[in-house]
């Protein structure tokens, strides 16, 4: 068995490490506070529609805060070195030189023990074998990433797990442009968008992270696999391949080959009937799917980040499993943080077995069955790669596998798939913790008395969370906004309803309605804003498809989608 690696997931709030990783740089001097933003207090008011006696009390917080603040920014420079800078501007020969030595630098190449192989070293040591690792992979791929032409403009989300000996981290980079060879003049490429993802695996050298491995990812090489895996679904048992992952070269996969389909068909078994598809219609057009599985008698637990999309843009949900469409009584209790819904349904289906996930160790086997499309179901198989907090597996899910049960190889439910990580080769799930407790919530309440809210009122209680107070509030003094107004011709190029302004200590929060974000999204309305504060000589600093950032040596203006608003802070430095 190859050497064991225990990883922490981390969820990071991509806004907040903006903050932070400007905020030694570019004198930022206050409070994120100060910004008029209430997709927190949304979430923490939404649970007052739910009976507090059915509250789950599941954190997510961190005890190593420090620590992943110090690898989201050696996150940031990784990526930097290996990919250049910002649209590839204002690089010299003698820059990328540097970049270069500098990145040879990052390389974990731990001191090796002397042997008596031909080459002097103990060819046997881990030391051996690790600088074999690192260095193999970190000079490859840095000859891969120029030939490829790699061009990108924004940083996305940070995920950071932290072990006791390897630290991963994920960071996802949208909107990235690559090399395509052109099919009909192989002589000739065209350039092609995607979003990409990188995995980097730090060690620690004499108290230092160095970069011990990394690989990227395609996006729609992952793509491919789901299309793949759709044309599987049946409702018989169907087994899908595994997908060939890049983490062969750092974990066992021993376990899992000696796993045989007898094993898996039995965990189907034992659990196809349990597991629902959810989706989300507005004008019976699907805007949001999941799946789902029965925790308790007539109750079954999805994930939040689901409801939430559809109390955003659904009028209504239905929730169906290989057989028939189920009748919904209404929501029971959600745990945003945790990211898990319960919904109460008419149907008493027996629920799953509930298994403990501290039994699992890392490379142990694990399997998940989902719906990709509705219509049937797949199975897919891994391995634990972290098993604390929560669970990381290396089964690639899609969006609509959010939900699905995972299990292991007793058929046991020892955690349930997560929004927190999907589209990638890696997952997230939470483990058994939450579960056990939810089970033990309704243990002794009759099915008749567990309390729900309809999904129709709990719409009608979210929207009125979030614009309860909409009135038109503008509090900048005009000779401040006369200032202001000035910064991108902001009054001329932003034709949106404003509904609050606000002014403190420097920073002006402007916060307009979108009344046609279904058709056009608030940063698309914003172009020719962000087209005139480059033309007024501001920088672009991130330019991702929900967030923003430009400055010059006086201001930062940050620009911000929120669903139906379009969200524009004015920091002076």
């Amino acid at each position: 068995m190859k050497k064991k690696i225990v990883l922490i997931l981390v969820t990071v709030c991509f806004f907040s490490s903006i903050i932070i990783a400007y905020a030694s740089t570019n004198k930022f001097n206050y409070s994120i506070n100060d910004i008029s933003l209430n997709i927190n207090d949304k979430n923490n008011s939404i649970m007052n529609n739910f009976n507090d006696k059915y509250s789950l009390n599941i954190s997510t917080s961190s005890e190593n805060s420090d620590l992943e603040e110090e690898i989201k920014l050696l996150t940031k420079k990784t990526t930097y070195l290996l990919f250049g800078p910002f649209n590839n501007q204002n690089e010299s020969s003698k820059d990328f030189y540097n970049r270069y030595k500098e990145w040879l630098n990052l390389r974990y190449n731990p001191e090796i023990p002397k042997g008596d192989s031909i080459n002097g070293f103990d060819v046997n040591s881990q030391e051996y074998k690790d600088d074999l690792v690192s260095g193999m992979a970190i000079a490859q791929i840095f000859n891969q990433v120029e030939e490829r032409g790699f061009i990108y403009n924004s940083y996305g989300d940070i995920r950071v797990s932290i072990g006791d000996e390897i630290i991963e981290s994920t960071i996802v980079i949208p909107n990235m442009k690559m090399k395509s060879e052109n099919k009909e003049d192989p002589m000739k490429y065209d350039y092609i968008k995607t979003n990409f993802i990188m995995h980097y695996f730090y060690k620690n050298l004499n108290g230092t992270w160095k970069l011990y491995y990394l690989y990227g990812e395609d996006t729609t090489d992952i793509d491919e696999y789901f299309n793949a895996l759709e044309n599987t679904e049946s409702k018989v048992m169907s087994i899908a391949p595994s997908y060939e992952s890049n983490i062969s070269k750092i974990y066992s996969f021993d376990k899992l080959n000696a796993v045989t389909d007898t094993e898996i068909t039995n965990v189907f078994n034992k659990n196809a009937s349990n597991i629902v598809f959810l989706n989300g219609y507005y004008n019976n057009m699907v805007v949001a799917s999941a799946n789902g599985f029965f925790i308790d008698d007539g109750l079954i637990v999805t994930t939040w980040k689901f409801l939430e999309k559809s109390l955003l843009n659904a009028q209504y949900i239905t929730i169906k499993d290989l057989e028939k469409s189920m009748n919904i009584e209404g929501i029971v209790t959600v745990n945003p943080e945790a990211d898990i819904a319960i919904i109460k349904v008419k149907e008493r289906n027996k629920s799953v077995d509930l298994g403990d996930s501290k039994d699992l160790n890392l490379e142990d086997p694990v399997i998940t069955i989902s719906s990709k499309s509705g219509t049937g179901l797949v199975t897919q198989k891994g391995i634990v790669t972290y098993n604390k907090d929560y669970l990381k597996t290396s089964i690639p899910l899609t969006d609509t596998d959010e939900g699905s049960p995972l299990l292991n190889i007793k058929g046991e439910v020892i955690g349930i798939n997560t929004s927190k990580l999907t589209n990638s080769s890696m997952s997230i799930a939470n483990n058994s913790n939450g579960l056990i407790e939810l089970k033990s919530k309704f243990k002794d309440i009759n099915y008749d008395d567990i309390d729900a809210i309809s999904f129709e009122k709990l719409k009608e209680n979210y929207y009125y969370i979030k614009y309860d107070k909409e009135q038109v509030i503008n509090n900048i003094p005009k000779s401040k906004w006369k200032k202001y107004s000035k910064i991108g011709s902001i009054d001329e190029k932003i034709k949106l309803e404003l509904l609050k302004a606000n002014y403190k200590n420097g920073i002006v929060s402007l916060r307009y309605k979108n009344n046609i974000s279904k058709y056009i999204s608030s940063m698309q309305l914003a172009l020719s804003f962000k087209e005139q504060l480059k033309t007024d000589g501001f920088k672009e600093v991130l330019n991702s498809s929900n967030k923003a950032i430009y400055q010059n040596n006086k201001y930062q203006i940050i620009i911000m989608d929120e669903h139906e608003y379009l969200i524009i802070v004015m920091v002076k430095l």
